[in-house]
């Protein structure tokens, strides 16, 4: 059986799921080419661009949602709003009721689906 987006935010309290389908909003109107897919194994929503690969996705926890990107560490932050330390991925800490910034993960969405991940100078 194949899983949905739906079976991922089931179980979880009504605030991250409202948080988590903000957030599916804003990609899916940001991307709209971008084929969204249940990862059960990550237990997170994720997104894929036909000609970038897979962007990153939502991971929804107990507290807070992570949108984590795949290709973090090279995408362009002016506003400073992704964390972590590793050589790829970054990610966006959101909790419920704190202000998503909306402007700036658009941009951050942008820039994933123009960069050509395969030429490493970028």
């Amino acid at each position: 059986m194949k899983l949905t987006p739906k079976d991922i935010l089931a179980g979880h309290p009504p605030p991250i799921v409202a948080l988590c389908q903000k957030l599916r909003r804003l990609v899916s109107s940001a991307i709209p080419q971008a084929e969204e897919r249940a990862y059960p194994g990550w237990h997170a929503i994720g997104y894929r661009h036909p000609q970038a690969g897979y962007l990153g996705g939502i991971f929804p926890f107990d507290e807070a949602v992570k949108f984590y990107f795949e290709h973090g560490a090279r995408l362009p932050d002016p506003d400073h709003i992704l964390e972590g330390t590793g050589k790829q991925v970054r990610y966006l800490s959101l909790t419920p009721g704190a202000r998503v910034p909306t402007r700036s993960l658009r941009a951050l969405l942008a820039a994933a689906v123009s960069r050509n991940w395969s030429d490493r100078r970028q």
